[in-house]
């Protein structure tokens, strides 16, 4: 999805704004039509594509965010041109990024390791970008509790609990 939004602003790399606008975009699309009808494995396929995308609709809908609104404001944003012909083919991402899904990678590690679209909204959310913190005040989005929300999807029930009785022993030591 990344990918077809940098296509589509003219973009010469992926970007993480175009990551952004891509993870609001999955939440609005028919994910039939991406899974072959011969895959044989197809039933437990869409029921992964639909619980990964069931999550970062419920990082939106917590944070009160309309992802449709958020993806056309941030289309709409100009970023920074640089002159450059988009050649058809494959878009690379750029170093930032690649920084985001080393981001993502990292989180995914507090869980079974396997990078899901939730851990890569929570690393594009912690990247700085003063244009898309302008969109989402525009709209009206606490961008700290969006995060928080993203966190909590992120990081494994579990842990929380572990730390939470570490704090407690430590406590009582």
């Amino acid at each position: 999805m990344a990918e077809a939004e940098a296509k589509h602003l003219q973009a010469s790399e992926i970007e993480p704004v175009h990551l952004l606008i891509g993870l609001c975009k999955v939440v609005d699309i028919d994910l039939l039509p991406f899974v072959s009808k011969d895959a044989p494995d197809r039933d437990e396929l869409l029921e992964e594509l639909l619980r990964e995308v069931r999550r970062i609709r419920i990082v939106f809908s917590n944070a009160q965010v309309d992802a449709r609104k958020l993806r056309r404001k941030l289309r709409g944003k100009p970023a920074e041109r640089r002159f450059t012909l988009v050649e058809p083919g494959i878009l690379h991402r750029n170093d930032a990024a690649k920084l985001v899904f080393a981001r993502a990678e990292g989180f995914a590690q507090l869980g079974d390791g396997v990078v899901y679209p939730v851990h890569l909204l929570y690393a594009v959310l912690l990247h700085e970008n003063k244009s898309w913190d302008s969109v989402l005040y525009e709209l009206g989005v606490d961008k700290a509790r969006l995060q928080e929300i993203a966190k909590a999807q992120v990081i494994p029930e579990r842990q929380h609990v572990t730390e939470a009785a570490a704090e407690k022993r430590t406590h009582w030591n």
